[in-house]
Order: C-alpha cells, then sequence, then structure tokens
C-alpha cells in the first residue's frame, strides 16, 4: 500500500488505495506492526478524503427495460415488465439527445399516468451497470446509436406482493394494499377488488399495525420502496426535490413528511409551521407532482428515490439485485426494531439456521440451501444486529464494548418464537461465538450443531495471512480503525473488484483458489456481502472489535451434537489454533481437519456439510 502522508491525501491526489492493498499486502502488514499508530491515522484521513456515501441497491424486477434508436424511434429490447404504451411514453427527442451526452438524463412525461419517471441513459454509459446480458448485448450492438431507457412501474406487482409477504401479510391484506396503490384511496382499492369498504378497511388497518405506520401514505411509501430496493441516502431525498423538481427546501420537507403518513398537523408541529401553511405548501407540491394526495405522493416520491440512486450509478453507487432471490420477512423485536430473515422452506421441514459469519451478511451459499432443502429442511437464515437489514437493539451504538454475539442469540430466539419452532439446528459458516451463545442460553432450543471454519479471536489465533491478515493484524493492533477500513472497503466493493480480492485473498489455498475460479461462486460471495456497501457496518465493527480482542461470553457447552469442520488451507485462521481452542470450548464435539478444504468450505461442500448434520441430528437426543 505505501504509508501516504496527510497532506497527499488531502490535496486530492488519486491514490487507488483498495488496488495497491491488493497488489502488496505484505506492505500494509509490516507497516500495522511497526506503526500502528500512524496506520490508523491514515485509514481516519483517507476515509474522510474520499467522503464516504452508501449505495443503493436497486430491484431489478421491479423495473421496466428499454433499449431504443432514437434515429429510427424503434424498440431494440423490451423487457417483459416493460408498460403496454411505453412508446407513447418515450420522449423521443430527449432520446436524440442523451445520444450526444455523456450522463444520464431523469424525465418525467406529461401524461404520469403509472410511470412517473423516465431515466435515459447513453449506451456507453449504461453498458458499465450491471445489467442482464441480453440488455448489454443489445446495447453493445450499436453504442452509438441506442439508449437505455428505465421506468418505474408503480405497482410493480411481483416485488410489492414480496413486499407485503416481508411484514408478514396476509393475502387478503396484500390483495387490498396492492389496490389502493394502484388506485389512491381504500375505497376505490375495495371497489378494484371487489371487496366490500368494510373489509378492505380492516385488512388496510392489520396491514398498518404490521408495517409500524399509523397511516396510509406512510405504508405505501415503505412498502413500494421495499418493492424497489435498498435506499440507504434518504436524507438525499430533500435535496433531490429542491434540485431536480424545483421545490423549495420547507416544501420538500413537508413532501417527505407526508409521504412517510404524518398528517398534516403533525407535519406542521414537527416542523414548527401552522396547519394552514403546511396545507398551503402541501397543495403546491401535489400540484408539482401532479398528483391528488399524500397516498399518491408516497408512491412518486419512492420512484424518486429509486430513479435517483440510477442517476448514481455513473458515479459507482448503485446495485442490482433480484427481488425473487431471497423470501425476506421482518420480524419485530419486543425492545424494538426489526429482524431480517430468510425463510426458505419448506414449512413443513425440519428447522436449520445457517448462520453467517462476521464478514457476510444472512444471503447463504445456494448450493447448500439446495441440498438441504432436498434432505427436508427447512432453512432459515438471520441478519444479526446491525447486519443487513436488522435493526441494532435499542440503545446500542456500533462502539459498543459489550458482547455482541449474546443479542444475537436473543433475537434468534425471537424468530424461533414468532415461527414457533421449538428447537433447531444450526450450520455455521464462521459464527461460532453466536452458536455457543445461543445454545448457552437456550439449550433447550439448540439442536444439532455444524461449525464450519469456526474462528478463534485473535487475541489466540497468530495467523497473519495475505490481504486478510493485514487487516486482521490491524483490527487487533487498533480497533478503533475498523470503522473507517470497512467503509474504505465497502467503497472500493464492486462485483469486479470482489472477484479480484477473493483471487488474492484465497492465494496459497489450492482448494479456495480452483473454488473462485468459478464466477457462481463469486456471484454467491457477492450476494453475501452486497449489503454493506449500502452503509449497514454496525453490526460488522463491533463483531469485528469483538473477534479482534477476544470479547465473548463463555458457556457451559460441552458440544455434544456438535461437528467441528475445519479446513486445513484456510487462509485466516491457523487451523491447529482454532482446533484447540474449541476444544476447549466444546470438548465433547466431534472434530475433522479436512486437507482438501480452506476457507471457503461452506461454499464447496455442501453434501459433507449436510452429511454431518444429518449424523449430528442422529446423535443428539431432544430434552425430556
Amino acid at each position: 500500500m505505501g504509508i501516504i502522508d496527510s497532506d497527499e491525501v488531502a490535496a486530492g491526489q488519486p491514490v487507488d488505495y483498495a488496488e495497491q492493498w491488493l497488489a502488496v499486502p505484505e506492505m500494509l502488514l509490516d507497516q500495522v506492526r511497526r506503526n500502528p499508530d500512524a496506520v490508523e491515522e491514515h485509514f481516519h484521513a483517507l476515509d474522510a478524503a474520499h467522503g464516504y456515501r452508501a449505495r443503493s441497491v436497486v430491484n431489478i424486477d421491479a423495473l421496466a427495460l428499454l433499449v431504443v434508436d432514437p434515429a429510427e424511434r424503434q424498440f431494440a429490447y423490451v423487457s417483459d415488465t416493460s408498460p403496454a404504451d411505453a412508446h407513447d411514453l418515450i420522449d423521443w427527442d430527449m432520446a436524440e439527445a442523451t445520444l450526444h451526452g455523456r450522463t444520464m438524463q431523469l424525465a418525467q412525461p406529461d401524461e404520469q399516468g403509472a410511470h412517473p419517471l423516465l431515466a435515459y441513459v447513453p449506451a456507453r454509459e449504461a453498458l458499465n451497470w450491471d445489467l442482464p446480458d441480453e440488455v448489454k448485448g443489445r446495447l453493445a450492438e450499436a453504442l452509438r446509436r441506442r439508449v437505455l431507457v428505465v421506468t418505474t412501474s408503480a405497482v410493480p406487482q411481483k416485488p410489492l406482493r414480496r413486499a407485503c409477504a416481508a411484514f408478514g401479510m396476509t393475502g387478503l391484506e396484500a390483495r387490498v394494499v396492492e389496490a389502493t396503490l394502484r388506485s389512491g384511496s381504500i375505497r376505490s382499492g375495495a371497489a378494484a377488488a371487489k371487496l366490500s369498504y368494510a373489509t378492505a378497511r380492516e385488512a388496510m388497518s392489520s396491514a398498518l399495525a404490521k408495517v409500524g405506520v399509523a397511516r396510509m401514505p406512510g405504508l405505501l411509501h415503505r412498502l413500494s420502496l421495499l418493492s424497489l430496493g435498498i435506499f440507504p441516502n434518504r436524507e438525499e431525498a430533500v435535496e433531490l426535490l429542491t434540485d431536480r423538481w424545483g421545490l423549495k427546501p420547507r416544501q420538500a420537507q413537508i413532501a417527505m413528511l407526508l409521504a412517510q403518513g404524518l398528517t398534516r398537523g403533525e407535519t406542521a408541529q414537527s416542523l414548527g409551521l401552522s396547519e394552514a401553511t403546511v396545507k398551503k405548501q402541501a397543495d403546491i407540491v401535489f400540484q408539482t407532482f401532479g398528483v391528488s394526495g399524500a397516498p399518491a405522493l408516497a408512491r412518486s416520491l419512492s420512484a424518486v428515490t429509486a430513479m435517483q440512486a440510477l442517476a448514481d450509478a455513473s458515479h459507482d453507487r448503485v446495485g442490482w439485485m433480484s427481488g425473487a432471490a431471497e423470501p425476506l420477512r421482518f420480524i419485530d423485536r419486543p425492545g424494538g426494531g426489526r429482524i431480517a430473515i430468510s425463510d426458505y422452506g419448506p414449512a413443513g421441514g425440519r428447522p436449520v439456521v445457517i448462520v453467517h459469519s462476521s464478514m457476510t451478511t444472512r444471503h447463504p451459499p445456494r448450493r447448500l440451501v439446495a441440498e438441504l432443502m432436498r434432505r427436508g429442511y427447512r432453512v432459515l437464515a438471520i441478519d444479526r444486529p446491525g447486519f443487513g437489514l436488522t435493526d441494532m437493539e435499542r440503545g446500542c451504538a456500533e462502539s459498543d464494548p459489550s458482547d455482541p454475539f449474546e443479542p444475537a442469540a436473543h433475537d434468534m430466539r425471537i424468530v424461533l418464537d414468532q415461527l414457533r419452532i421449538d428447537r433447531v439446528a444450526i450450520v455455521a459458516r464462521g459464527g461460532a461465538q453466536v452458536v455457543a451463545a445461543f445454545a448457552g442460553l437456550y439449550p433447550d432450543r439448540c439442536g444439532a450443531v455444524v461449525l464450519v471454519n469456526p474462528d478463534p479471536p485473535a487475541t489466540r489465533d497468530k495467523r497473519r495471512w495475505g490481504v486478510l491478515g493485514s487487516f486482521k493484524e490491524a483490527y487487533y493492533q487498533r480497533p478503533d480503525l475498523i470503522l473507517p477500513a470497512a467503509r474504505l472497503i465497502t467503497r472500493a466493493m464492486t462485483r469486479s473488484f470482489l472477484a479480484k480480492a477473493l483471487r488474492k485473498s484465497m492465494r496459497g489455498s489450492p482448494p479456495d483458489e480452483a473454488l473462485v475460479a468459478d464466477e457462481h461462486i463469486v456471484d454467491d460471495y457477492y450476494r453475501a456481502i452486497r449489503m454493506f456497501t449500502t452503509g449497514r457496518l454496525a453490526g460488522y465493527v463491533r463483531e469485528q472489535a469483538a473477534l479482534a480482542q477476544g470479547i465473548g461470553g463463555h458457556y457451559a457447552i460441552d458440544g455434544r451434537g456438535w461437528s467441528v469442520l475445519l479446513g486445513a488451507h484456510d487462509t485466516l485462521s491457523e487451523p491447529g489454533t482454532a482446533l484447540a481452542y474449541w476444544r476447549e470450548r466444546i470438548p465433547a464435539a466431534a472434530f475433522e481437519v479436512l486437507e482438501n478444504h480452506g476457507r471457503l468450505m461452506a461454499y464447496a461442500a455442501p453434501e459433507l456439510i449436510s452429511d454431518r448434520l444429518d449424523a449430528m441430528a442422529g446423535a443428539v437426543k431432544r430434552p425430556a
């Protein structure tokens, strides 16, 4: 890397710090050991100089993608989600002008209908986006003549239904929400859904309670936003409304509060205004957006947020996801906040939780999920506090020095209670400290366990290998640099950078080197770390600090019915040290050091892991 002078950073000279870390990781390790204070100062300066901003992750299923030829006024590609009236919606003159520009243009058609915004993107810029191969192919065929047009649907049915399911809504509740979002009111939505007004109102009341909002606009805003993706920078919406739509700052604030479900009176009180002033300014906002009230405004502002995320794509702050890939569900935490889980099913299967590592989120290896489901398991995955879409526990900050693994264990118990599961098997790809806490606190709820490459704390393990080892030493020496380091890493984290980082990190481990040559494995791993780019770093920071300092409870568990699988080529933790440490903690467990596996065993050996889980399940007796 080379420690650079703080003045050099401040002067804004281009420094590709991430590429330097990958190129010569030993340099960073040497500098950490020689002068950890200077490295910590450097990381803070570098973080400040690069102006960290989180990314958005847009749900591609909720967008309509079109590739157009402005000169011919023809389509070269039309996605399945495109509106029937797409040809009439497009401003062909703007599409033509976009060909001669370098950046994306946002436009609002005269007739808003169900598609309030369109984005026009030059083919040369759009090719840098992570688009479906067919779309990229159509753009590449004629770079100088084609434009990508993107629009959102006001009611993207499948993504919206998945958003409703995430909050545990019934089919009736989702049907009423969808009809209301489409029509703008409960009464008209009831008529469209062929329901009585009383039935629709009761269903809407239940939906409001499940989402945790008091009024319909807030419900519609939250659901439509979730259906469109993950957008961390909601505070930027006010700036967007003033810059691109010409609203005054006060009008923009009023618009956001009304869209989030506040009444005019509550909005007035929040901003220190009279209700008459709020009404007058709200009318201007409604007129600007061509809507009749707060519900329709909520829908439009969700689309504005998504399209602004696309505008940020040219600055490398947008990613893509398919909402169909993850069966997301939120569970309320009694003490406040929500827990995000994926419930892959089947509902009648034997429950197993796949516990994520401290360097990833809940998204598990897909081959492992498929193999467990094939064997009759109901597969669950849970984001721990501060990871992914799970909130930190109330009153806790990322710098909290307390044990982070106990709150995660409590969350597991809450999830099991909500799903009415008495006892659960566990497969942990890392995250062993969480499993130990859960088994110690709730022994009657913990069934068979398979730990894959459980890490000892850095205070015990001295392996410092490659890129991972350099950061492990940095975190061990100076825990206060974990947050700026995490922000710097996620700032650089694109899918292509991850592929390069994995290859560098696994160098020296033959099984891992072979594995990361498979693009499907890289895709799988990217799913597991992508949520960090949205700024949700609190869980990572807290758990990495705990592992660096050896923070964590010790519980009276012997490990009976546990299988511990250690890869002989693990690039992060020395297998002998891990074996010794965990034998002290869980002496009755069955331990194996596997010569043909490395760090990424959870991705490489789903059958082996499932075999061990089956064997442990047969050995574990249920409590009387």
